[in-house]
């Protein structure tokens, strides 16, 4: 015979999942990459081999330079915001990444325009030099150099 749950564990039961739905609902919602840090173990990252040197920021939002981000909320449509940052450079290499704790928000490229997509099947958009691309927490933009030796970047969820 199976036994009933009593009226008060079915509503402490109701309460806590409840409770739990909400919270993975805002970790869910969080997951734009921002001067606050990484979003759990989910850091953005830039990983270059062009040979070229990237421009990168971990504080979008604050510092004592400036970013031109075309893709503010880092997805794929145009919302540009002129918005402060801390700007660092590195040559080949990767910066960031998931489980690192070092968290990338956006990069460009300063002295060349550079090619970006999100995803491996989705569209190349042409980005002039020093125009940054936000990217989210747990992406990683993956930056070559590719057709008449111009830097290519695809913007990826890592694994």
């Amino acid at each position: 015979m199976r036994k009933m749950m009593s009226r008060a564990n079915r509503t402490a039961v109701a309460i806590v999942a409840v409770a739990f739905m909400a919270s993975g609902v805002v970790v869910a919602g969080a997951t734009t990459a921002s001067a606050d840090g990484c979003v759990g173990p989910l850091c953005g990252a830039v990983k270059n081999r062009t040979g070229r040197t990237m421009h990168y920021t971990t504080s979008l939002g604050d510092g004592p330079h400036f970013c031109d981000v075309w893709n503010w909320d880092g997805g794929t449509g145009s919302k540009f915001k002129h918005a402060e940052c801390e700007q660092k450079s590195f040559g080949n290499g990767t910066v960031g990444g998931n489980g690192t704790g070092k968290d990338v928000d956006a990069f460009t490229f300063a002295t060349h325009g550079y090619h970006e997509r999100f995803s491996r099947v989705g569209t190349w958009h042409w980005r002039q030099k020093g125009v940054w691309t936000k990217i989210r927490s747990g992406e990683i933009a993956d930056c070559g150099i590719g057709d008449n030796n111009e830097v290519w970047c695809t913007v990826l969820v890592q694994a």
